[in-house]
């Protein structure tokens, strides 16, 4: 987030309240503009509501995630990007951002017209790791079926390990499904 617009301030200090809190998505409408320093008003402005939002603070927060999957498709490193994708989901420090995530994935599966750009940024992971196993000699097919298990793998033991409570576990169940899915 480059631009010092007002839009791009309450994103960022959105970011640092999700990181310091852990969760938005129990902050009503006026509770969130009165933790970004904001009014109500200003949020309905940028962001038409609260659940609009927390999708853009969503597809902020997907677009930097982009830019480390980017420098790593540069360099081509298939099991650094498992491992990259492994300690975005499964680490216990990026939790209040995936829940978030999964927040506004209910919300999208709801309403597929207003979240489509966040919709939209989900294929980033699977194209990336499709990408790197075509680069190791794996058939677009293969590649590509095996990021899709690959990544969906990650997003829902982290749903379990959430539920669970139970990280370790997350963390084992998916270098166990890289060992049969993986290069």
């Amino acid at each position: 987030m480059s631009a010092d617009t007002p839009r791009a301030r309450l994103l960022r200090r959105g970011e640092q309240l999700l990181a310091g809190r852990g969760r938005l998505s129990d902050l009503s409408l006026r509770k969130l503009a009165e933790h970004l320093g904001t009014s109500h008003r200003m949020l309905i402005h940028h962001f038409g509501s609260r659940d609009g939002f927390l999708a853009a603070l969503l597809s902020e927060l997907r677009r930097q995630e982009q830019r480390t999957l980017r420098a790593l498709a540069d360099r081509g490193d298939y099991d650094e990007a498992l491992l990259l994708l492994e300690r975005l989901y499964l680490d216990p420090a990026h939790r209040p951002r995936i829940a978030a995530f999964f927040y506004v994935l209910g919300l999208a599966v709801q309403d597929p017209a207003t979240y489509g750009e966040f919709l939209d940024s989900l294929e980033d992971w699977i194209t990336l790791v499709a990408t790197l196993g075509e680069r190791m000699g794996m058939a677009p097919e293969e590649a590509r079926a095996r990021a899709q298990a690959l990544v969906w793998a990650a997003r829902g033991l982290f749903v379990t390990a959430i539920t669970r409570g139970d990280g370790a576990a997350a963390f084992e169940e998916f270098r166990t499904i890289v060992r049969h899915l993986g290069p």
